[in-house]
């Protein structure tokens, strides 16, 4: 049997390519909130799979990559760093259309879309409920954030509950129709209604012949693709707009709370060493934080650390090296740039809005 969590799990090992350890994939797909992980995500083009297992046990996970090298597609050494075998890459090659990992983008969308999917269970489940007359039910989630969005939402648009039904049903039937069948139907049946409770995990597993990660990351998929298509045509699905969050959560979801308050105090002018003193923190720990920050938030600027020339020497240097590895290239360079500075480069061409080539 072909499983999705299988591919995805190669396809991490296939980027890292024996430069970082099976761990690091771990905890990229159960979305950790480190400046290493996130760094991971970017430096190796894998932030669309961020975050996007986060019921993943690392027991589990062991036991898939231990399979995998059984099968013959990877091979690892005693550090658990690991690489594709031939067999390997064909398997990927061969099932690049059979799963929708297009869908994803966890970096992004992870904690926004996790967020949105309760929104709409508990949704669904309330309106479907009132319609019918029954007050009296379980929330679908305890999550008193969620229960406390919904009231808000609820109160502030005073809506009338059957209207408020049509238009969901009509909206989510419109996304619910471009998927492939099985798709939507896993997605259908695991939500709850009136006098309806949505099947968990391991009973869609039992019920589609897949592993409870395969059927998780599918659902997944699809709800990333929801959310995009939502927010892109906000218009044509005003009532599923309403669920999800400001786009700019994201970055205080992604982004480590210590590393919140070291940019609360690089925006009021302070410098590393500065903080790193009112924080009582190793200088090394504030520029981890300027890192991950540079990673994840498009308005952050990495001028004021590095200038134009050094800018542009790494940057040569990186392409000069056609590697990752922070010890290589600052060899290159002549260890004329330390490595704070080479991962700010680094931070800033992963993305193009951040990049600052001329």
């Amino acid at each position: 049997m072909i499983h999705l969590v299988n591919y995805v799990i190669l396809y991490c090992i296939a980027k890292i390519n024996h430069e970082r350890t099976t761990a690091s994939v771990y905890h990229l797909l159960r979305g950790k909130r480190s400046s290493q992980t996130i760094q991971d995500a970017k430096l190796y083009e894998l932030s669309s799979y961020f975050g996007i297992l986060k019921n993943l046990k690392r027991s589990d996970f062991e036991k898939i990559v231990e399979k995998l090298q059984e099968s013959g597609w990877i091979v690892s050494n005693h550090d658990n760093y690991a690489s594709l075998t031939e067999d390997g890459y064909i398997y990927l090659q061969s099932h690049q259309k059979t799963f929708p990992v297009e869908w994803l983008n966890g970096m992004q969308l992870a904690s926004i879309s996790e967020l949105f999917w309760l929104r709409l269970q508990l949704t669904i489940q309330t309106y479907t409920n009132l319609v019918q007359g029954n007050n009296n039910f379980i929330p679908i989630t305890d999550d008193h954030t969620v229960q406390y969005w919904f009231k808000q939402h609820y109160y502030h648009s005073r809506t009338d509950v059957r209207e408020s039904v049509d238009h969901l049903y009509k909206e989510l039937l419109t996304l619910l129709e471009s998927l492939p069948t099985d798709y939507a139907t896993l997605f259908v049946h695991r939500l709850s209604g009136y006098q309806k409770i949505g099947l968990s995990l391991y009973q869609l597993a039992q019920s589609s012949h897949l592993s409870v990660y395969d059927v998780s990351l599918l659902l997944t998929c699809v709800i990333h693709r929801f959310v995009t298509k939502v927010k892109v045509k906000s218009n044509d699905f005003p009532y599923l707009s309403m669920l999800i969050p400001p786009s700019e959560q994201h970055v205080t979801d992604v982004v480590t709370q210590s590393a919140q308050k070291t940019k609360q105090w690089l925006e009021k002018g302070f410098s590393i060493d500065q903080i790193a003193q009112i924080r009582k923190l190793k200088r090394s720990t504030i520029e981890d934080h300027v890192i991950e920050i540079a990673y994840i938030d498009p308005s952050f600027s990495v001028e004021s650390f590095l200038h134009h020339q050094a800018y542009t020497e790494i940057l040569h240097g990186i392409k000069q090296s056609k590697t990752t590895k922070l010890k290589d290239i600052k060899s290159l360079l002549h260890n004329q740039y330390s490595y704070f500075e080479i991962r700010l480069v680094f931070a800033s061409v992963t993305d193009n809005n951040r990049s600052m080539i001329p």
